[in-house]
């Protein structure tokens, strides 16, 4: 009985990530925008210290549901390039063109999902799984290469078509890449300040030392919380501000999320669900459509509130944000 409710505490404080709770669409599974992968990897970079405590474990299970959930996007994320190459191969400039069109919303998730990959692979890395010699580091690496290698591919397919076929994209697409790069070096020079091999993860090392001095400067900590989560939230906004509201792989998004929720162990958390640290973001996030982009944030400064983001807010049952869902469609149908 304590283990199915310790469980059931364990997955309400995961599913701050989906945006919609099941009473609002009990038929259609859940979905979710990119965007929302940006405020995970922030509040894994702010708590990095409980999620990576001394003690703490992860269960097998949940590692090897990270590695599924995260290979399986990154396969269609692959399979789009594949498309690519073939257009390429047969120079066909309005096959070229339509890749373009049609694959816009999936560059901008391959750009924005990867300061979550990183910060996962720093923070949880050295935490070893239950019943196993092993720790997370091999799986949170691979994950981190491969979704390394394939942004890198997508920026010298951008380079290689900016005065062609790419050349419509080409300009927001690079500020949604320095925009995820810049808010990567933030993240993870704020954990810095605690283990200096989180530097390791970093985009530019010289720009996440700047962030790491500028928190390390303050000198109280509660100054250092305040300052990282009002720098996150602008971060955040002006991340959510590039980014397109259509959602190319909303299921397998909340699938990667979801298992990178689980990666913390049972005992960062208290019996109410609640991460055990004095400085958690209270409703983080909204009620809001997962395939909208989120119209504003719900951030709550309000420290010595015992809300912690996931909780439902005051709407009433069948009540979402306005928006149009796009067709709910399951992600290998995409393709």
């Amino acid at each position: 009985m304590v283990s199915c409710c310790l469980e059931g505490c364990l997955r309400h404080a995961g599913c701050f990530v989906i945006a919609t709770s099941s009473n609002l669409h009990p038929e259609e599974p859940y979905r979710m925008h990119a965007y929302y992968s940006a405020l995970l990897a922030s509040v894994f970079a702010q708590n990095a210290a409980v999620v990576s405590q001394q003690g703490m474990e992860v269960a097998f299970d949940n590692a090897a549901e990270y590695w599924l959930s995260s290979r399986s996007r990154i396969d269609l994320w692959e399979h789009a390039l594949v498309r690519l190459r073939n257009a390429e191969r047969e120079k066909e400039y309005v096959a070229l063109q339509r890749w373009w069109e049609r694959h816009g919303g999936l560059l901008e998730e391959i750009f924005v999902t990867e300061p979550l990959t990183r910060t996962v692979a720093a923070s949880m890395g050295g935490v070893p799984i239950s019943n196993r010699e092993g720790k997370v580091a091999p799986v949170a690496d691979s994950v981190f290469i491969l979704h390394h290698d394939l942004t890198n591919e997508i920026r010298r397919a951008m380079l290689r078509h900016q005065l062609g076929a790419a050349q419509p994209f080409f300009m927001r697409l690079n500020r949604i890449r320095l925009a995820a790069r810049k808010l990567t070096d933030q993240l993870l020079g704020w954990m810095s300040v605690m283990d200096s091999g989180y530097l390791a993860y970093v985009c530019c090392e010289e720009t996440a030392l700047g962030f790491r001095d500028e928190l390390a400067q303050l000198p109280v900590r509660r100054l250092q919380v305040m300052m990282m989560q009002l720098s996150a939230q602008a971060s955040c906004t002006a991340l959510r501000k590039l980014l397109s509201t259509n959602c190319s792989l909303p299921q397998s998004n909340r699938e990667v999320l979801n298992s990178a929720m689980n990666l913390i162990g049972r005992k960062a958390f208290d019996r109410r669900g609640l991460l055990r640290s004095d400085y958690v973001w209270s409703g983080i996030l909204s009620m809001t459509n997962e395939d909208e982009k989120p119209s504003s944030l719900n951030f709550d400064f309000n420290f010595g509130s015992s809300l912690f983001w996931g909780v439902e807010t005051p709407h009433s049952p069948g009540q979402h944000s306005p928006g149009q869902h796009s067709p709910d469609q399951h992600s290998s149908g995409r393709w």
